[in-house]
């Protein structure tokens, strides 16, 4: 069965000597070391403006040349200079997509760029030719204002809790779900990425099981298990209590 490596090894071997793609690199679980049977494989290349068409056909024609593509998902990215398609290969794994990009060479360069020893992301250098790959130092001076807009959105949710609370009383479990998902464990989330993952405070629940310490892990995951009118009603308070445990170690 063809696998990943094969993947990437074909597609290397078949964009390296073109002259107009510069660069080829991976992301997500490659690039962090998290690959599992379950993960899809993140392209990105760089190429030449002018040669859109052929850059698009090159990874195509390489990818069928492996096995028949079988989906293809054309995304229309918000970012001008960047193109980005999803495939999958006849017989590889279910979970085996394809996410690839690729980067109009004329992208400004100081658009990107990934932080030296950064364990939530960064890339795995297939080839570069010209130096399109950047590191820069972590600078979390940067988060700053993004981040405190955050503390204090989560801290006006932390007086709402009410609003769950008069649909837990009125009996009608998907109101109170809403809004206990909206006002009590969202704003959970919210500090515990400000105290975690500053740099990436608004991913949400995306990997947050790698990236938070075990304890706040189970303790999350009590929060987010919630199964009926009496769990939310007894999840409510002990929810604003940790809240305020949170912002007094954010400081």
């Amino acid at each position: 069965m063809i696998n990943r490596d094969m993947i990437i090894e074909k597609l290397s071997g078949s964009l390296k000597p073109l002259p107009f793609i510069y660069a080829l690199w991976l992301e997500g679980a490659d690039a962090t070391g998290m690959v599992d049977q379950y993960s899809d494989i993140d392209f990105w290349v760089d190429f030449e403006d002018e040669f859109e068409e052929q850059a698009i056909a090159a990874v195509e024609t390489a990818l069928s040349q492996l096995a028949p593509i079988d989906y293809k998902h054309v995304i229309n990215h918000d970012h001008p200079k960047i193109r980005q398609r999803v495939y999958h290969l006849a017989g590889t794994s279910k979970y085996l997509m394809i996410d690839f990009c690729w980067q109009l060479h004329s992208r400004p360069s100081n658009e990107y760029s990934y932080q030296k020893d950064d364990p939530i992301e960064n890339a795995k250098v297939i080839f570069d030719k010209a130096d399109i790959i950047r590191y820069t130092a972590q600078d979390l001076d940067m988060h700053l204002s993004h981040n405190r807009a955050m503390l204090d959105e989560a801290k006006y949710r932390r007086t709402q809790h009410l609003r769950a609370e008069k649909y837990v009383h009125r009996g009608q479990y998907l109101e109170a779900y809403a809004y206990y998902n909206c006002y009590v464990l969202a704003p959970l989330i919210d500090l515990l990425r400000l105290i975690h993952t500053p740099a990436y405070a608004d991913w949400y629940l995306v990997h947050i099981s790698r990236h938070i310490p075990p304890c706040d892990r189970a303790r999350l995951e009590y929060f987010a298990q919630v199964g009926s009118i009496d769990d939310i009603a007894e999840r409510i308070a002990l929810a604003g209590q940790w809240f305020d445990e949170l912002v007094a170690k954010l400081g």
